[in-house]
């Protein structure tokens, strides 16, 4: 029998806990992007200001109010032909005390990456919901949008994002279109907008690239976050329903093989 020392016992249990993820994120990132069964999306609320006014929204949470969101995947993933009846069933977890990691929106590789997995230890530790998880959303509201109010990440490795959103009921729907973006990060898709001047890239970025990129656009590809009116202005949406899942996008999260 052969006996380990205590450092060769440890580089071996560290090692051991290495492949388990490596092996656990490639079978979840696999049953994810199969779209065999329904994916499990909890909300965890989080008061990211401290202010009554985000606590008084957040009290008034229900799974209601993003079901929006559900219907939206939904309709959508049935546009690509997918045979699951619902794509997507999202859950509302007991609001989290502790705030999260902070991203820097100047931060490098080392710095994104030694934040990711501060969050995803986070995540792990203060986690509030015992029930099936495919994917955490951790939604922060804001009384007044600020420069920290504004960072939302979306995370492949781990499935979460990190969400800001306004606590402002008259801005309820648009919350929507930014979860949804963001959760569709966590299934691979990517951002299709340039990130200095916010005007979404053509032609993946465009509802319908068939109009060309001068022509005013009546909806929204999720993912590019902005209906361009013209080759150079392009406007928020107001809901989910001035939005559609291009196929650039379908591609990337699994819907088109």
């Amino acid at each position: 029998m052969v006996k380990l020392s205590f450092r060769q016992f440890r580089i071996l249990f560290l090692l051991s806990i290495l492949i388990y993820v490596i092996a656990d994120q490639a079978i979840a990132k696999y049953q994810s992007k199969s779209w065999r069964n329904t994916l499990h999306v909890v909300i965890y609320p989080i008061n990211g200001d401290g202010s009554q006014e985000s606590q008084k929204r957040i009290n008034t949470l229900t799974e209601k109010r993003f079901l929006a969101i559900q219907q939206f995947i939904k309709q959508q993933s049935q546009r690509y032909g997918l045979s699951v009846k619902q794509a997507i069933e999202i859950k509302l977890a007991p609001q989290m005390n502790k705030p999260p990691p902070i991203p820097k929106l100047d931060a490098g590789i080392a710095s994104a990456m030694l934040w990711s997995l501060k969050m995803r230890w986070w995540a792990w530790y203060e986690n509030s919901y015992s029930g099936a998880k495919d994917i955490r959303l951790f939604i922060e509201y804001y009384a007044t949008e600020t420069e920290e109010s504004e960072i939302s990440v979306g995370l492949e490795k781990g499935r979460m994002a990190l969400i800001k959103n306004s606590a402002n009921e008259q801005l309820m729907q648009r919350n929507n279109v930014i979860i949804a973006h963001e959760m569709l990060h966590t299934l691979g898709a990517t951002d299709k907008y340039d990130p200095v001047t916010l005007q979404p890239y053509y032609p993946q970025g465009y509802a319908n690239p068939a109009l060309g990129k001068a022509q005013k656009q009546s909806q929204c590809e999720i993912m590019a976050g902005r209906i361009p009116y013209s080759s150079d202005i392009a406007v928020v949406p107001n809901s989910l329903q001035d939005c559609l899942v291009g196929k650039t996008t379908a591609r990337e999260i699994g819907w088109i093989k």
